[in-house]
């Protein structure tokens, strides 16, 4: 548990998006993770640092938030330059450099090639190989992404992730190749399995540069102080030895909490001399969402958004289902945008939004965010459409505070009978809190994809086949599976919520327009056939099923009728 505030961050670099963490007081220290991971890993080491530092911790170009690089195949060189283009944006003068592995490589380059801007770079296991990698041995050490139909492709990425803890390298399962380290706990690694699946095959670009870069060559050309650290258990601790005389080495302890006050005490060495200013605006990005993080309640939920500048339009606000992401409506909302303020928002303890202090994952708690979200944005009103399960969710907000509300569009929502809903409690909400072995990947995988053949998912037989056309292509069930695991220990909470919820009745209440819409292919399209027609002409104006391709006609034409 964070005990210094740490807060998350875009920046706008050129035509790139930077994500980083911030935390901490003092001189800046930018930190740089390892790949295939994002910042979150340096959540824990921020604790400490921060102590007597600013810390700013970024995903590199290409992993987590942060866009890639425009180049094809960056060196390590590029992602050094790419930090100093970063605090450019930031306004920020002078910084000490610290990373792990990749990241290490990345702030010993830095501080090579940006003296001016650095007063020292501490490495945490710099890449350094007794040979060099040919291209065909890289290749096998950084493979393929492929998504594959029976989810195996989740599962080889979880043991391919925690082998990358057990062997060195990790492809060469063999005991002389046996690490002298501990397996990570399973939320460690079933982050990073989230972060490598987040970057996509590209992980392999920004992975492959350290082990192309010049190494321990970079040392005569530096010319402020530089530490190589390294480890008991670190695959580089071997390497201790391939370091020239007169270079700055240090031992650092085996356990973290040690480690983290001996680098601590290694960076107080050298520290820059100002702190910088403090997060700056993100420019827009033309063709692009604005992506920005609004506190609620102590925490940052991340908003997606294109609003316009016009301070009185009312825009569309999206509800996305949970679990998931609203990542899952950027394109809806591009198309949506062109002609209509747009925004949507992960909820509480999904996507990349922070959970609430009690992390509640109920109609209650996510209506109250929703709202903090509206009023943060200084909205008046907006047109409100929910997803899924988060239909039930945008009827409760209408029918309890019908003055915020201009127009309402429940999108495919999951309406069932008594006794399907009892039916789907008893036995239709699997849990996918990490394994040893990965298979809670493997079970959201097919409560996907088998919610998608059959109806309920869990009755696998002809007479249950689901009405409409499957859509199990691997590609677009990875990027789905991908968003509802980000913060797998509330995956079930979040479907007991939608599988509850037998408040249809309340929809006589809307005292505003409401129209019940679904594309022919949503997995639940068939829910909204069954919507007994006693509700449906009571509240709704109009009942539309359309191809998914036209979902965002008919959304503006929609609000175009029933304008604020």
């Amino acid at each position: 548990m964070d005990h210094i505030r740490i807060t998350k961050h875009f920046v706008t670099v050129d035509q790139r998006r930077v994500h980083y963490l911030r935390c901490g007081q003092g001189p800046i220290v930018a930190m740089l993770h390892a790949s295939p991971c994002s910042a979150k890993v340096m959540r824990p080491l921020m604790q400490v640092i921060g102590r007597r530092f600013t810390c700013l911790a970024f995903d590199t170009p290409g992993f987590g938030l942060s866009d890639k690089l425009p180049q094809p195949s960056p060196s390590v060189e590029d992602f050094a330059d790419a930090l100093a283009d970063t605090l450019d944006a930031l306004g920020i003068t002078k910084v000490a450099s610290y990373g792990r592995h990749t990241g290490a490589s990345i702030a010993v380059e830095f501080a090579a090639r940006h003296p001016a801007r650095c007063s020292m770079s501490l490495a945490d296991g710099y890449a350094v190989f007794a040979s060099t990698y040919s291209d065909a041995e890289l290749e096998k050490y950084l493979e393929p992404i492929v998504p594959v139909w029976d989810g195996g492709h989740l599962v080889r990425l979880w043991f391919r992730y925690r082998d990358q803890h057990v062997f060195w390298p990790w492809n060469k399962q063999l005991d002389s190749h046996r690490s002298d380290t501990d397996v990570p706990d399973l939320d460690f690694l079933h982050r990073g399995v989230v972060e490598m699946l987040e970057a996509g095959d590209d992980y392999r670009i920004g992975y492959a540069a350290p082990f192309r870069h010049r190494a321990l060559n970079v040392i005569p050309d530096l010319k402020v102080p530089v530490c190589f650290g390294n480890r008991p258990g670190d695959s580089m601790y071997l390497t201790r030895h391939l370091y020239p005389e007169g270079a700055w080495t240090a031992d650092v302890p085996r356990e973290f909490a040690d480690a983290s006050e001996r680098e601590l005490a290694l960076l107080l060495q050298h520290p820059a001399s100002s702190a910088g200013s403090g997060p700056v605006a993100c420019t827009p990005l033309p063709g692009r969402l604005d992506e920005y993080f609004i506190d609620v309640e102590g925490a940052q939920l991340h908003v997606r958004s294109l609003l316009g500048t016009d301070p009185d339009a009312t825009p569309l606000l999206i509800l996305h289902h949970a679990p998931g992401s609203s990542r899952m409506h950027k394109s809806l909302m591009l198309a949506v945008g062109e002609k209509q303020a747009v925004l949507a928002f992960d909820l509480p303890g999904h996507g990349e939004s922070d959970a609430l202090p009690n992390n509640a994952q109920d109609h209650d708690a996510w209506l109250r965010a929703a709202q903090q979200v509206v009023r943060a944005l200084g909205l008046k009103k907006v047109h409100l459409m929910g997803h899924n399960g988060a239909a039930a969710l945008a009827m409760r907000w209408a029918v309890q505070t019908p003055e915020q509300i201009a127009s309402l569009v429940l999108d495919a929502p999951l309406w069932v009978s008594d006794d399907m809903r009892q039916t789907l409690l008893d036995s239709g909400i699997p849990e996918v809190e990490p394994s040893w072995e990965g298979a809670h990947l493997l079970r959201a995988w097919h409560h996907c994809r088998d919610a998608e053949l059959w109806w309920p998912w869990f009755e696998r037989n002809h007479a249950h086949k689901r009405p409409q056309s499957s859509s199990i292509e691997p590609q677009d069930l990875t990027a789905r599976v991908l968003e509802a695991i980000k913060q797998p220990g509330n995956y079930a909470d979040a479907w007991r919520t939608h599988w509850e919820f037998d408040d249809w009745q309340s929809t006589a209440q809307l005292k505003v327009p409401a129209l019940l819409l679904c594309s022919d292919s949503d997995t639940y399209a068939h829910l909204s056939a069954v919507i007994p027609d006693a509700i449906a002409a009571g509240a709704f104006t109009g009942r539309v099923v359309c191809a998914d391709r036209e979902k965002a006609a008919h959304l503006l034409n929609w609000i175009a009728s029933h304008p604020a």
